[in-house]
């Protein structure tokens, strides 16, 4: 029985279980924070009464009580008579205007490559792709509503970044691909369901990782390779609110890893689970479970978790540090080898899971009203080639430090001076007309969101 435990947790079987539970576990809290609504809201007629006619009704009677208690009399019927309210039917109809927000965002770069690669174009990465030259990274016009019963946001988007981080969708579909959802950046309505639960639908931004897909919000110009290879968007449902005062959740059920039109017959999905002890410490845990490979290709069931730790002592520094683990199972008897012309699947007798793993230490500091430096190191191992393919003997390992200096004249402008060094195990980026194991950047940007 032991030697047959120690197989199931060399080859990761039991994971699979602790994903299911944990969803099971945070459904229950969700039908647990529903409200309950009993006869006391009910009116004569049956109908369940809006939680106005009840405030205004426990008005109502409040004020007859303290009329009688000033009189020394008990209510009479014609006290009763003069606090009556008049049925909504006859009330004037009064509809509040939508508080809609109207906002922008304009992210323009020039990227100093010191490899000067002959293509122009960085390689792996999705931030600041087109290399000595201006451009537009990102570009947005969003509007948004929100209210106590709902809430929508519709934005569209352009950029160097977007054509970099749409290259995963299909182009097959006849009513649906890349060339129709590629400038969607978000587009998804939601409703309240409970005191703190909130369901979404449409496509939003994904849930995995510290950075933001704004890099206006983040200490550094680029994102990291962990963050450039896990989903900035997707489409689906989300479902989310509040265990506690400290504990939030969010539950999604998505077509896929990253990609609004679906490769093939399966819903993904995962979750979300963020503590904040105190207000200067946070705790988050994302997780993502989903089968990535096309129809015709092998079933392989990819599970990814993604922890994060926070801690701002003071309102000018921030430490930030996160982990990453992901583990996909191998096709069926197959095993996944490189050669001369790419990685292929030949029989094997292993079934045992691919790894990947990638860590990251942020630090965002401001040391004058006006200026910020961001820095980041990072190491990304995905030997195996999970998730980055390079056909390369030891895969995609590759590790480094950036450091961005930001100049804040005011919430809505951001000038910013970044530098890049990368190095990896293998030759993998692009240098001039050949390649290198280095990656060297010098990025100067401007953005402004409104």
């Amino acid at each position: 029985m032991i030697a047959r435990f120690k197989y199931h947790f060399r080859n990761r079987e039991f994971l699979p279980l602790i994903h299911f539970y944990l969803i099971l576990g945070l459904l229950g809290f969700f039908f647990l924070n529903l409200p309950i609504r009993s006869d006391e809201n009910r009116s004569v007629d049956g109908k369940i009464k809006t939680e106005e006619e009840v405030e205004k009704e426990a008005h109502v009677e409040n004020e007859g009580k303290s009329e009688s208690a000033a009189k020394g009399t008990p209510k009479t019927a014609v006290t009763i008579k003069e606090n009556t309210v008049l049925p909504q039917s006859v009330q004037p109809a009064y509809v509040a205007p939508l508080p809609i927000k109207i906002g922008f965002f304009v992210d323009s770069y020039y990227n100093a490559d010191f490899n000067r690669p002959n293509s122009k174009e960085a390689a792996y990465t999705t931030q600041a792709t087109r290399t000595n030259e201006f451009n537009i990274n990102l570009a947005h016009l969003d509007a948004q509503v929100e209210t106590e019963k709902f809430r929508s946001r519709f934005a569209v988007q352009f950029g160097t970044s977007v054509a970099a981080n749409y290259v995963g969708e299909g182009t097959t579909g006849k009513t649906s691909n890349e060339f129709s959802v590629r400038n969607m950046q978000e587009a998804y309505g939601g409703i309240k369901l409970g005191k703190s639960t909130w369901l979404d639908m449409g496509i939003y931004f994904g849930h995995i990782g510290y950075e933001s897909w704004i890099s206006h919000d983040n200490f550094v110009y680029t994102r990291s390779l962990a963050l450039d290879n896990v989903p900035y968007y997707v489409s689906g449902a989300r479902l989310s609110g509040r265990i506690t005062n400290k504990v939030s959740y969010q539950l999604h059920l998505d077509n896929g890893y990253q990609v609004v039109t679906d490769n093939n017959k399966d819903v993904s999905g995962g979750f979300r689970l963020e503590w904040t002890p105190t207000q200067h410490w946070m705790f988050r845990w994302n997780t993502f479970m989903g089968n990535e490979q096309p129809t015709q290709i092998p079933k392989e069931v990819r599970y990814y978790n993604n922890f994060i730790a926070e801690w701002k002592p003071s309102e000018t520094l921030t430490v930030a540090s996160s982990f990453d683990v992901g583990y996909q199972k191998r096709a069926d008897d197959m095993k996944l080898i490189y050669l001369s012309s790419g990685p292929t699947y030949m029989e094997g007798n292993s079934k045992a899971y691919r790894q990947q793993y990638a860590g990251n230490l942020w630090i965002g500091y401001r040391f004058l009203p006006e200026w910020r430096i961001g820095l980041r190191f990072e190491r990304y191992a995905d030997r195996e080639q999970m998730i980055v393919q390079t056909g390369t003997k030891h895969g995609f390992q590759t590790g480094g430090g950036t450091a961005t200096l930001d100049y804040i004249p005011n919430d809505a402008v951001l000038v910013r001076f970044t530098y890049q060094y990368r190095h990896s195990m293998d030759p993998v980026y692009p240098r001039e007309a050949a390649s290198s194991k280095l990656d060297r950047q010098f990025i100067f940007s401007l953005s402004i969101k409104i």
